[in-house]
């Protein structure tokens, strides 16, 4: 690992909240998407030769015939075969693709984004890259991030700061900082023994 390595030693991992467990590889992350609904295709190599596996929610032709949307819906889709150490553009928008279909109010409760400490003997041989966002010290492999995917995000957070009284904005904002309050800050909840063990 290089020096920046070193000093950041984390990385960014999505959690399944249920049952409070990492999720590594695409053979974990399936069987939950298949509950949701999504069914996972064949990965596909991109023209930076990166693999990655897309998930098609079943429900979709009704669900966007309803919408009477024009749009074309986003695709869920993340790097193959591992899926930890992305960049936060790349879940956010790996979420933000889940709940276009599953329309919660707060994707958290289905997976959460949270930190890990990166592994001397799984990731030592991958290529990290410094993630610049704010005060953020993770790191993510290279490749992991495509450029659509850094506009959009990049777009959205530079019109919600032009714009802080659009509605629209408003709704990206909160979405966002669900998601990055679940990554970046150190929330500590105290429950009482009784109400965790039933009787």
């Amino acid at each position: 690992m290089d020096e920046y390595l070193k000093q950041s030693k984390r990385k960014l991992v999505m959690w399944f909240t249920r049952t409070f467990k990492p999720i590594m590889t695409h053979d974990e992350l399936e069987p939950i998407m298949a509950t949701l609904g999504f069914i996972g295709l064949e990965p596909v190599i991109n023209r930076d030769e990166i693999s990655w596996k897309s998930y098609v929610y079943s429900g979709a032709h009704s669900l966007i015939k309803s919408m009477s949307t024009t749009e074309r819906p986003p695709i869920p889709r993340l790097p193959y075969p591992r899926v930890d150490g992305l960049h936060i553009y790349t879940y956010r928008a790996f979420l933000d693709a889940i709940n276009f279909y599953l329309q919660k109010y707060n994707i958290s409760d289905v997976f959460h984004i949270r930190g890990l400490p990166l592994s001397q003997n799984q990731d030592q041989n991958r290529n990290w890259c410094r993630m610049y966002n704010e005060n953020i010290h993770y790191a993510y492999i290279e490749g992991t991030l495509d450029r659509t995917t850094i506009d959009l995000y990049e777009f959205q957070e530079n019109s919600n700061d032009d714009n802080s009284d659009n509605t629209k904005g408003e709704e990206i904002d909160h979405h966002r900082e669900v998601i990055k309050n679940d990554i970046f800050e150190d929330i500590v909840n105290v429950v009482d023994l009784k109400d965790i063990i039933t009787q």
